[in-house]
């Protein structure tokens, strides 16, 4: 008879994610800026708007509707933070604590579990402000229905 008891599971992400699966445009930050938050399997990016500084100079003589376009400002994402996440994430919302100097996230993960988080300025990291975890199986599979 065989002892499973030094058995260990490992999993190493060779590759970070490229798609994207879940966006919100909030105040991560701080209640000044906003942010684009996007979030593909295990990984969450911050993305902010800032402007193009690098455009090429157009010519004097052309006289065409880049003229026009000229005017409006351009703007480029730029990544603010990246974060890998221990755990897929399921869905993704952002919400706004009394009190609060800047916007939470609200996330939800497999085996109906929920987190909040939010962006600390003083570690430059994600605190967990609120973990929930649902042990109703009924409820487990429910939540597991919806985000299939």
């Amino acid at each position: 008879m065989s002892s499973l008891h030094g058995m260990y599971a490992i999993y190493k992400q060779t590759h970070p994610a490229t798609g994207m699966e879940f966006c919100v445009y909030c105040n991560f930050f701080n209640k000044k800026e906003k942010s684009l938050i996007v979030a593909g399997v295990n990984q969450l990016r911050v993305f902010r708007l800032a402007p193009d500084l690098d455009l090429p100079k157009s010519d004097s003589k052309q006289q065409t509707s880049d003229q026009q376009d000229s005017k409006i400002p351009k703007l480029k994402l730029e990544c603010m933070q990246s974060y890998q996440l221990f755990g897929n994430i399921m869905s993704l919302e952002s919400v706004q604590l009394a009190g609060s100097q800047r916007d939470a996230l609200l996330m939800s993960f497999q085996e109906a579990k929920l987190s909040i988080v939010e962006y600390d300025p003083g570690t430059h990291d994600l605190k967990t402000l609120s973990l929930h975890f649902f042990e109703d199986e009924d409820l487990k599979e429910e939540i597991g229905r919806a985000h299939v």
